[in-house]
């Protein structure tokens, strides 16, 4: 398990600075933080099935209106249960979903298919008729780590690129910025190397046959 302290003396190493001469606690926390964020945005690691339900006769559902409320980023995929069965949603892209499903407005149904308008909207077609539950599977912002013992929630496998970027940050702050872009290569290796090793797919249909 990878704490914040873990963290910090992983940057103070690449930075040369293990006697917090030029960096504090507070500032090398603030730069993790800004790293486990980014990490997330890039690759999508941060994976958590949440779950909610659709209203009667309501089309859209915002990201912030999920348990994880406005750090959720993106929908891969969503089930909708219907009595005893947990039938997967068909992604479609959004012209293909407006053309396809959008066409009565008043044609209520239970939902075959989703797709994603912006960046925070989600649409279900067709409308749904009642109330189904929906189990979303998404990609959510991780909470600060704030104290020293604090331990990271993103999956193990995907942290080494981390404390790269921190130490990125910290010295673009120093605006030594030869050694911030050296700091952020480094980093984007990282995230390629970690990228190579994990598949994150959104599948246009669940029954798709590959011959």
């Amino acid at each position: 398990m990878t704490t914040l302290q873990d963290y910090i003396t992983q940057v103070r190493l690449l930075l040369h600075d293990t006697n917090a001469n030029f960096w504090t606690n507070d500032q090398l926390t603030l730069y993790i933080n800004q790293a486990r964020v980014q990490l997330v945005r890039d690759t999508g690691c941060n994976r958590i099935l949440q779950t909610s339900a659709t209203v009667t006769n309501q089309e859209t559902y915002t990201y912030g209106s999920l348990p994880n409320s406005n750090n959720t980023i993106d929908v891969i995929n969503i089930n909708i249960y219907w009595g005893n069965t947990r039938i997967p949603l068909n992604y479609l892209a959004w012209s293909n979903f407006n053309a396809q499903l959008r066409y009565w407005q008043s044609y209520y149904n239970r939902p075959i298919a989703y797709s994603i308008y912006g960046t925070g909207t989600i649409y279900l077609g067709p409308v749904p008729d009642q109330v189904y539950v929906m189990e979303l599977d998404t990609v959510v912002l991780p909470d600060p780590l704030v104290a020293l013992t604090d331990v990271e929630t993103i999956p193990d496998s995907w942290i080494s690129p981390v404390s790269y970027y921190a130490a990125h940050q910290a010295k673009y702050q120093e605006q030594s910025y030869g050694e911030s872009e050296l700091f952020k290569a480094e980093y984007q290796k990282k995230v390629q190397n970690t990228l190579s090793t994990a598949f994150t797919r959104r599948l246009p249909t669940q029954y798709l046959q590959v011959n």
